[in-house]
This record gives structure tokens, C-alpha cells and sequence, in this order.
């Protein structure tokens, strides 16, 4: 059996998203398909890619060198056949969507699922990444539009602001602040951070930095590379503590609770921004932008850059 992109595709899903429903969902696809696609290839080099639990699926160890490893295969064949995607593209009939926010909850879910129904004949796909890669796949033609967090960005093309997203902690379900509804950021000065190289780690890791770094005292922050949702089941073993988009708490863990986190009783927030090209005259990506300023009125009218 030969292992093709469908396969490469269905298990990166699984890895970016932690579980093989929402791995389904991101790529409009049913989950025994993506399970199938993922044992295909498990077949093919004789090892499992990942541990299959209750709270979703993590990677093994030779499976997280086999997904960088397609990662990096997916990106060359897009980049080959990128002048085939720009063709398929200006006929309107797939629309490809590059995040790198959760789509468990939030407003980007809410958002996929008003557009499917809306246009259900409509084929579009998710694409994972960093924000630079995203942005990168946006430039190349492979991506229609990019959803990514704002701080920092340098986009020359078009852009409209979206939602922001509120951060929230990631607990130990025995933590003093458990019991809290809402949590300051003052409360977490003695706590262990652990954070991700992956988007949006780094600008998660920013943030801790911003709220907590004063003087001579630096938070205790553990980086580590790979994606967050990898990292929250070591918070209930008490390794520390994570912080995430309030998107992620669709994702529920045992021992692993969520609480809103805030300054001076002020919310902490990532805004997030659709960035796209103006010479892109996919008719999809017109329909996707205009739900957006639908949904987003507040946001799409402060943006100088809004048009397709």
C-alpha cells in the first residue's frame, strides 16, 4: 500500500487538532475516514503513530518524527502544485482556510459551521501552521485567507480584524484557585509556566512575560516544541500550569480545569486578523469574507483594508 496525501493529511489533522473528531471536523470529512486514513499508514511502517485515550490522541515518539517528516512532505507537494491550486481557486470551488487557533469552541467554530451551512456545496479545508508559515501559504496562492493572532503582524496586503480571544489558565483540578470563577494574573507570580514554541505559544509566552516580568523577578516558563493541547496533560499531573485561548476549553481533560484569567480585573486578550490577497479572485473567499463582516460589524469597520 502506498501512502499518499490523503493520509499525510488526516494524521496531521489528528496531531494539530488532539483528536480524530476534530480532525474530521477541520477537514469536512467523517471521523472513520480519518481513522481509516490513519491506520493506513501505521500499516505501512509498522509502528502507531498515536496512543489512542479517552481525552483524544497524542503522538507517539517515532510518530512525532513522522509527522514532522509529513509536514514537511505536504509543504514541498503544495509548493509543486501551487499553480494548479491558483487554477482551481478561480473557479470559486475550494476555499482553503490557514489558523493556528483551536476549532474546538469559540468564534472561529461557530463561524466554519454557519459557512457550511450557508453554502453547503461549498469545498474548503483547514490548514494548520505557524503564523508564519500560514502567512507564507497566503503569499505563495496555496491558502485563501490566513486567521491569525495580530500582535506584531506585519501584512501588506488585505487584512480585517477579527474577534479577540480571551486567555484562560489551564489548572490542576486540586489548585487553591480552582475554586475561583475568574483568576488574576498576580495570583499565578510563583507558578511554573509551561509554554510552546509552536503559534501561538510565543505569544502566549509574551504575554506571561508582559504581565508578570517586573524588575529582577522572571516567571518560570518551560518551553517546549510542540503544540499546547500536548502539553495540558501534564498540568494535572502538576508539572505546571498552561495558558491558552478561551477556544481551547471545548477541550476537556481529566484533572484539568479552565479559568478565565484577567488584570486588574480586565480581560487578557489575543486578537486575531484575516489576512489575504487582493489579486485572489477565488469567489469563495469572497463569500468567507463577507460572513465575517457579517458576523464581526464592530471589527471589519475599523479596517482601512477590508476590501477583497
Amino acid at each position: 500500500m502506498t501512502i499518499d496525501i490523503r493520509h499525510l493529511r488526516c494524521a496531521l489533522a489528528a496531531y494539530d487538532q488532539g483528536s480524530l473528531r476534530k480532525a474530521a471536523l477541520a477537514l469536512g470529512i467523517r471521523q472513520v475516514t480519518v481513522a481509516r486514513n490513519i491506520e493506513a499508514i501505521e500499516t505501512r511502517v509498522g509502528y502507531a503513530l498515536f496512543i489512542r485515550q479517552r481525552n483524544g490522541v497524542h503522538p507517539t515518539t517515532e510518530g512525532m518524527d513522522f509527522l514532522h517528516m509529513a509536514r514537511r512532505i505536504l509543504r514541498d507537494m503544495e509548493s509543486l502544485t501551487g499553480d494548479r491550486s491558483a487554477v482551481r481557486r478561480s473557479r470559486g470551488s475550494h476555499l482553503t482556510i490557514g489558523f493556528y487557533t483551536s476549532v474546538s469552541a469559540g468564534q472561529l467554530r461557530a463561524t466554519l459551521l454557519e459557512f457550511r451551512n450557508r453554502f453547503p456545496d461549498m469545498q474548503w479545508r483547514l490548514v494548520g501552521g505557524t503564523r508564519r508559515e500560514v502567512l507564507k501559504g497566503v503569499e505563495e496562492g496555496h491558502i485563501d485567507v490566513g486567521i491569525v493572532t495580530t500582535r506584531g503582524l506585519v501584512w501588506p496586503d488585505a487584512s480585517l480584524p477579527l474577534w479577540p480571544e480571551r486567555c484562560v489558565a489551564a489548572l490542576p483540578a486540586s489548585h487553591p484557585l480552582a475554586g475561583q470563577t475568574v483568576v488574576e494574573w498576580s495570583q499565578l507570580r510563583g507558578e511554573r509556566f509551561l509554554t510552546s514554541t509552536v503559534d501561538p505559544g510565543t505569544d502566549i509566552a509574551a504575554l506571561i512575560r508582559f504581565y508578570l516580568q517586573r524588575g529582577s523577578f522572571h516567571p518560570v516558563i518551560a518551553e517546549h516544541e510542540t503544540s499546547l493541547h500536548i502539553l495540558k496533560p501534564f498540568v494535572a499531573e502538576g508539572r505546571g500550569i498552561v495558558i491558552d485561548c478561551e477556544s481551547s476549553t471545548g477541550e476537556t481533560l481529566p484533572g484539568v480545569i479552565y479559568r478565565e484569567i484577567r488584570h486588574e480585573n480586565m480581560p487578557s486578550e489575543l486578537r486575531l486578523t484575516a489576512c489575504w490577497s487582493r489579486n485572489n479572485p477565488n469567489q469563495s473567499l469572497a463569500a468567507f469574507l463577507a460572513l465575517l463582516r457579517e458576523r464581526h460589524p464592530d471589527f471589519a469597520s475599523g479596517s482601512a483594508d477590508g476590501a477583497a
